[in-house]
């Protein structure tokens, strides 16, 4: 009786950390989006997307809606390097089981001749899920006003 009672509690702490929802299941696509911006790799970055996202990059002056303007805008990440976005506060809105939107607060900082800039920043992600899994439905960033 001790070994399936210690059997059962085993599976249901297993299966209990192997079930994620989508809230965190799309945010893992927010880390793998800090990872390849912060490595300047822009076709990590790229791939993130879903090919008909909606893209208003921080210093973008027009809408993307097609995967090369996304990556022409992101090969600017390989300038200025080391270059790094920290997310700050954030709030998260699951819409439904596909869809789960992310807004808050960011900074970004890159370095030329050595010194280093930081510039604080807003965003907002709607990753969603498809036939190909979770990606980057919409992306928008700008300056923090009066910054």
């Amino acid at each position: 009786m001790g070994k399936l009672l210690l059997a059962l509690v085993l599976s249901t702490i297993l299966s209990a950390s192997a079930i994620a929802g989508p809230k965190e299941d799309a945010f893992k696509v927010i880390e793998q989006f800090k990872a390849a911006f912060d490595s300047a790799d822009v076709p990590g970055v790229v791939k993130l997307f879903a090919p008909d996202a909606v893209f208003l990059g921080t210093v973008s002056p027009k809408l993307a809606t097609k995967t090369a303007e996304i990556e022409t805008y992101f090969q600017g990440i390989k300038v200025d390097t080391p270059r790094k976005v920290e997310f700050g506060e954030f709030s998260t809105i699951v819409i439904s089981d596909i869809a789960v939107a992310f807004a808050g607060m960011d900074t970004f900082s890159s370095t030329r001749d050595g010194k280093t800039t930081e510039r604080p920043a807003r965003f907002t992600f709607l990753v969603t899920k498809g036939d190909q899994g979770w990606s980057i439905k919409h992306f928008h960033s700008s300056w923090l006003p009066g910054q």
